[in-house]
């Protein structure tokens, strides 16, 4: 019985094998199987193409992101430079305030 079984899936397998070399044979299924390679190999040209566009964009887009982060801290400090300068101003005024004051009283 084991003879029988192995026999019969061998004439599957050598049936199928030629079933296989008859379509690889076919000129008709090879030029399909070269158009579908070429339409593979240029669809894959066009993706990496867009795919370097995208990461180039993106790069460039972090780059403009730092640039504004340290534009923001830029102006931040400058904005804690007004307010110390405001301060002094003040601090000068009070103190002029005071001289004058203190003028009056010694006159």
């Amino acid at each position: 019985m084991g003879d029988i079984s192995k026999n019969m899936e061998m004439d599957k397998v050598i049936s199928y094998g030629n079933d296989l070399v008859r379509v690889l044979k076919g000129k008709r299924d090879t030029i399909s199987l070269t158009q579908y390679f070429d339409h593979f190999k240029a669809l894959r040209s066009s993706s990496d193409s867009d795919f370097n566009e995208l990461k180039s964009l993106l790069q460039d887009y972090e780059d403009k992101i730092v640039v504004c982060k340290q534009k923001t801290e830029a102006a931040k400090s400058e904005v804690v430079a007004d307010e110390e300068l405001d301060l002094l101003n003040k601090e000068l005024e009070e103190e002029r305030d005071r001289e004058c004051l203190l003028l009056e009283e010694l006159r």
